[in-house]
C-alpha cells in the first residue's frame, strides 16, 4: 500500500494464526520490518511516497508472502486525516484483523521551498534575485508550492495569503490586489477560485507556480513576512490549523533617479547603492530606429470621441458599462494602433516614443554607503556580502530603461559626434573578447591612474596623495624592457599599479618570457614582477592580490605603460605576472 508524506502507525489489531510481519520501504526515515505487537508506534516520512507492505508465512515454509491490505475507514477533519489499514493472511476468515493500524496524518498540506519573488507585471521577467522594487509598485509574486499532503489537491482547494498577513503587510505599505482579468489568468496559467489561486490536480510530491498580484509602492526597503494558507473552499473547519499556514520572507529594494546629482540610486535595508553613469556606448543605429513619435493620435471622429467620454463617465460614477464597447470606442477613437500607447516596453519622453536597444555602461562610478558604519579599509559589504551587485542588477533592470535609454536615444538621434564608441568583437586563436573602439579624444581619458590614497595600506605616492597621475606615452616595448634587465639598474625596472584590491602597489621587473601563465597558448609577453623592498617605494608591502587583475602596470621612470597584471603566486601575494601592453595592443588591434 502506497502513503504519501508523513504518518504515523499505530499497531491496533494482531488477531492471526499464521505467522506476520509488515515492512515500510522507500520512505526517506522510518524503513524497516517489524513485528506487529498490540499498541506499538511507526513514524514513516516520504513526500513522494512509500510502501506499507504486510506479509504471512504458512505453516513450514521459510519465505514470506503478500498479505491483502485496504483501507477500512477515512476520517478527515480539515487537515487532520486518519485512516484505518487492515491486512489480511488467507485463513481462517476475510476480516482484515491479522494487522489493524490506526495511520495518522503527520505532516503540512503544502510546502514553499523558496522564498516568494517578484516578477514585472509587463513582461514576465523575474526581478534580479526576486526583489520587489517599490519603484515599479505592481508586481506578481511568484511562489512555488509543493503538495506535501497525504492526498492530491482537487478542484476545491486553493492556496490564499492569511487575513492576518494581509493586515500586517498593509500596515507596512503594501497591499494584496485580488482583481484578475482572464488574459493575465492566461498568460500565467493558473485560475483564480474566490480569492484564492487553485491547486487542482497537484498530486502528493508534485510542484508548480501559482502567483500573486502585490503592490509594494508604500513599502520601506526591508525583508518581509508573508503567511500563506492552504483552504478548502467546500468548506474549511480548522483555517489556523498549522498544518494549513506556512511563513516565507520576501525582500523589498527602494530605487529612484537623483536628477541633482544625476545618480541612480538603489536602497535597502543593509546600505544604498548610487551609480553615476559617465560614459555609455551603445547600438547607434538601433537607438535612432527606436526612437519615434508616439502613434497615438486621436483620429476626426467626434461622435465616438464623445462616445467614449459618456462611457468613461459612466464608469466613473460606478455605473456598469460593457467593455467590449469601450475597446470598440478606443479603436475607433485613436485608429487600428491604439493598444500601442500601453505597450509597456516602450519609454516614453513628451511626444517621443522609444523602443528597448542595446546599451552598455562603460565607465560608472558607483558609491556604497552601509546603513551601519565599519572601520578599517575593507567592509564586510563589498567583500562578503553580495547583495549591493544584486542593488546594481536591480538598477539596471528599472532605471537603465528610463534614464539611460533615453538619454542615448536623444543623442543618437541629434547630434553623432556625441557617439562615443563603436562596440567590436576579436576572436583568434584561443582568444574571445569583446572590445570597444572609443571615437573622439575620450581615449586620453586612459592615460590616467589614481594615486596612492590616505585611507590604503600603501601611503607612498608617485605624484600626490589622493591625487591623479598623468601617463606618457607611447606603451613601453619589450625590448626596452629588456636592455633594462640586462643593463641591472633597478631604477628602470622599478614600476607601479593602482589595483581594485591592493591600491597603488610598488615592483621590480625581475624576468620576461613568451609563456608566464600555464593557461595562455597565444604567445603574448609576460613579464614578472616582484615586491620593491625600498622604504621610500612601498617598503615590502604585497605587489598583487585577487581582485587586481586588468590594473595596468607603469614604467616609474618615464611613467610609460608596460603590462596587464593578470595573475600572482597562489601562496602568497609576493609575485605578479603581467602580460605587455605591446604584445596586446598588436594581437588584438587596440591602442591604449
Amino acid at each position: 500500500m502506497k502513503l504519501f508524506s508523513s504518518w504515523r502507525l499505530v499497531t491496533t489489531k494482531t488477531i492471526h494464526t499464521l505467522k506476520n510481519r509488515f515492512r515500510i520501504t522507500g520512505a526517506e526515515s522510518g524503513n524497516g520490518t517489524f513485528d506487529p505487537v498490540d499498541g506499538s508506534i511507526n513514524d514513516a516520512t516520504g513526500i513522494h511516497g512509500w510502501d506499507l507492505i504486510a506479509e504471512y508465512q504458512n505453516i513450514g515454509e521459510s519465505t514470506w508472502n503478500l498479505s491483502k491490505m485496504k483501507v477500512l475507514n477515512r476520517v478527515q477533519n480539515g487537515a487532520e486525516l486518519k485512516y484505518v489499514i487492515g491486512a489480511e493472511d488467507p485463513r481462517p476468515t476475510e476480516d482484515y484483523e491479522d494487522i489493524q493500524w490506526d495511520a495518522f496524518f503527520q505532516g503540512r498540506m503544502f510546502d514553499i521551498p523558496y522564498r516568494p519573488y517578484a516578477v514585472r507585471i509587463n513582461d514576465l521577467f523575474q526581478m534580479p534575485d526576486g526583489i520587489f522594487d517599490t519603484i515599479l509598485g505592481t508586481y506578481y509574486m511568484g511562489v512555488r508550492v509543493t503538495n506535501v499532503w497525504a492526498e492530491p489537491f482537487t478542484a476545491t482547494h486553493t492556496l490564499d495569503i492569511s487575513n492576518h498577513s494581509r493586515a500586517e503587510l498593509a500596515a507596512q505599505g503594501i497591499t494584496i490586489l485580488d482583481s484578475w482579468n482572464s488574459l493575465e489568468l492566461s498568460r500565467l496559467g493558473q485560475a483564480q477560485v474566490g480569492r484564492g489561486i487553485s491547486l487542482n490536480g497537484l498530486q502528493p510530491g508534485q510542484s508548480k507556480t501559482v502567483y500573486f498580484k502585490v503592490n509594494v509602492a508604500g513599502a520601506s526597503p526591508k525583508k518581509y513576512n508573508v503567511e500563506f494558507v492552504h483552504l478548502d473552499i467546500a468548506g474549511t473547519p480548522d483555517p489556523f490549523n498549522p498544518k494549513r499556514l506556512l511563513k516565507k520572507q520576501f525582500f523589498v529594494s527602494s530605487s529612484h533617479v537623483d536628477s541633482a546629482n544625476g545618480e541612480l540610486v538603489c536602497t535597502v535595508a543593509e546600505g544604498t547603492v548610487r551609480l553615476k553613469l559617465k560614459e555609455v556606448g551603445y547600438d547607434q543605429k538601433g537607438a535612432r530606429k527606436a526612437r519615434k513619435k508616439c502613434k497615438c493620435r486621436t483620429k476626426k471622429n467626434q461622435d465616438s470621441l464623445e462616445e467614449l467620454r459618456r462611457n468613461l463617465k459612466e464608469l466613473l460614477c460606478g455605473k456598469k458599462i460593457d467593455v467590449c464597447e469601450i475597446n470598440k470606442l478606443m479603436e475607433a477613437t485613436l485608429g487600428p494602433d491604439w493598444e500601442k500607447c500601453c505597450n509597456p516596453t516602450e519609454v516614453k519622453t513628451g511626444k517621443y516614443c522609444i523602443n528597448p536597444f542595446f546599451a552598455f555602461p562603460i565607465k560608472y562610478e558607483v558609491t556604497i554607503e552601509p546603513a551601519v558604519p565599519f572601520a578599517g579599509q575593507y567592509g564586510p559589504i563589498p567583500f562578503d556580502d553580495p547583495w549591493w551587485k544584486v542593488l546594481l542588477l536591480i538598477i539596471a533592470a528599472i532605471l537603465f530603461l528610463a534614464g539611460m535609454l533615453t538619454e542615448a536615444a536623444d543623442i543618437a538621434y541629434h547630434d553623432e559626434d556625441l557617439v562615443i564608441g563603436t562596440l567590436d568583437r576579436f576572436q583568434g586563436n584561443d582568444i574571445d573578447a569583446a572590445l570597444c573602439r572609443l571615437d573622439t579624444d575620450r581615449a586620453l581619458n586612459l592615460r590616467e591612474m589614481i594615486d596612492a590614497r590616505s585611507d590604503e595600506p600603501n601611503t607612498v605616492f608617485v605624484s600626490t596623495l589622493g591625487g591623479v597621475i598623468a601617463l606618457n606615452g607611447p606603451v613601453m616595448t619589450r625590448a626596452e624592457i629588456d636592455a633594462f634587465l640586462a643593463a641591472s639598474d633597478i631604477n628602470n625596472l622599478r614600476v607601479f599599479k593602482s589595483g581594485g584590491r591592493t591600491g597603488l602597489t610598488f615592483g621590480i621587473i625581475t624576468n620576461t618570457n613568451d609563456s608566464g601563465h600555464p593557461e595562455v597558448t597565444w604567445g603574448i609577453g609576460q613579464l614578472g614582477i616582484d615586491t620593491d623592498t625600498d622604504p621610500a617605494f612601498g617598503n615590502g608591502m604585497e605587489v598583487s592580490n585577487s581582485g587586481d587583475s586588468g590594473s595596468c602596470w607603469v614604467h616609474h621612470a618615464s611613467l610609460r605603460p608596460v603590462g596587464l597584471n593578470h595573475s600572482g603566486e597562489t601562496s602568497g601575494a609576493d609575485h605578479a605576472i603581467a602580460s605587455f601592453l605591446e604584445d596586446v595592443q598588436s594581437i588584438l588591434n587596440v591602442t591604449f
